[in-house]
């Protein structure tokens, strides 16, 4: 009698169509540094199979930026239809996008047609080049819609300034926003120790805090750090992670993305 066929017994290709299905959606970068490219080989690395759909296509390399021409809600909708008819998206990552208007449009999309997804917003204001995508002064009355559609927001120090009111320091601005949604206020422009984030998971003045410190040892600034955090933490929540747990192994794999070479271009392993 021919022996039943168990989950190691499958083959490759087998075992990879049951890897949880992630979406990034982002800006395609042609030095793949960050955005949609970074995003599918973070996620490739995490043994998750992930999808790409672009908010933007740029000009740029890993030390220029030149341009940037957005994609509607429209298109990214009718980008995502096919997706969603056929495959069950776990978790997304958004990145680079048009406005809030269009970010609120397509988080809800996916929301309703997916209830159960898990949504990471990482809020690109401007390139590491230092051209400027948003000015999003007062942000929380620009966002908060689609804060209370998402498992989590990951700016940094800078962005978060921004997103406040510029006099408000950014960990009570992430304190503040942490009432509709968990905040992940990344550390690498943190003024004063640099690489420390933290995890704000509730707001008010009951607000839990997770501090995440670095490790030590030499790193290297890099293209697209941001975006490789932010799509490891969507990784690790397609794999079932809780959001601390998520947040820290995606720090630990984007420490070792700083230390993969000198270059402003890492290597995902």
């Amino acid at each position: 009698m021919k022996r039943q066929q168990t989950t190691g017994d499958l083959s490759p290709f087998a075992r990879a169509r049951r890897r949880p299905c992630v979406l990034s959606l982002a800006g395609f970068d042609p030095s793949a540094g960050a955005g949609v490219l970074a995003d599918v080989k973070c996620f490739e690395q995490h043994h998750v199979y992930g999808f790409a759909i672009c908010t933007a296509m740029t000009v740029q390399n890993d030390m220029e930026f030149l341009s940037c021409e957005w994609r509607s809600a429209a298109r990214i909708i009718g980008e995502l239809e096919p997706l969603i008819r056929k495959f069950n998206l776990v978790a997304a990552k958004v990145g680079l996008i048009r406005d809030e208007e269009v970010l609120l449009e397509v988080v809800s999309y996916l929301k309703s047609s997916m209830p159960g997804i898990r949504i990471v917003f990482d809020p690109v204001l401007k390139a590491s080049a230092g051209f400027s995508f948003h000015n999003w002064n007062d942000g929380l009355s620009r966002l908060r819609r689609v804060l209370e559609k998402l498992e989590l927001i990951c700016p940094n120090f800078e962005e978060m300034t921004v997103m406040g009111n510029r006099e408000t320091k950014a960990q009570d601005t992430a304190r503040d926003w942490a009432q509709y949604c968990p905040v992940l206020l990344k550390g690498g422009h943190h003024p004063s120790e640099p690489g420390t984030d933290y995890l704000y998971l509730s707001g008010g003045q009951t607000c839990e805090v997770i501090e995440l410190r670095p490790v030590r040892g030499n790193i290297y600034e890099k293209h697209g750090s941001g975006c490789v955090l932010s799509a490891a933490v969507t990784a690790n929540l397609a794999l079932g992670q809780d959001l601390p747990t998520a947040c820290r192994l995606a720090k630990s794999y984007t420490e070792a993305f700083l230390k993969s070479n000198e270059t402003l271009l890492g290597y995902h392993s």
